[in-house]
């Protein structure tokens, strides 16, 4: 079945409020994220950026936003790589090069779980440190 219809199909069965299909702007969090000196494992080609989270479908969506670029959309972060490689389709200058799917899940799962963490703050938050 078509993702848009079933997503209608739910939200008019009153399954998944209205407001977790589609986020709006305020309903995104964020956390300012750089890489340590030293540090071996960074997934990600830019020295630092903002780590994003917001529910989509009811769901913790994870985003990485680099600060080197200028780029007008984020960048997808999920532990499952095959949904990852097609949301993020013609966004090759992102990731760090890796040697395998092993190594960069190894290298992102970090991420996506401090990012989940973040959708557990209020809508709107900006966080400036590592508190999460």
């Amino acid at each position: 079945m078509n993702g848009a219809l079933l997503a209608g199909l739910l939200m008019t069965a009153g399954a998944v409020p209205a407001g977790d299909m589609v986020p709006k702007p305020g309903d995104f969090r964020f956390q300012k994220i750089q890489r340590a000196a030293g540090e071996a494992e960074w997934p990600f080609i830019a020295r630092g950026g903002m780590l994003g989270c917001t529910k989509v479908f009811g769901n913790r969506t994870v985003y990485f936003i680099p600060d080197e670029t200028d780029m007008s959309r984020a960048f997808n972060l999920d532990m499952n790589v095959f949904a990852m490689s097609i949301v993020n389709l013609g966004m090759n200058d992102i990731l760090a090069p890796y040697d395998n799917v092993e190594q960069l899940v190894h290298r992102i799962a970090p991420f996506v779980t401090m990012g989940q963490r973040l959708c557990d703050q209020a809508p709107g938050t900006f966080v400036t440190g590592p508190e999460l």
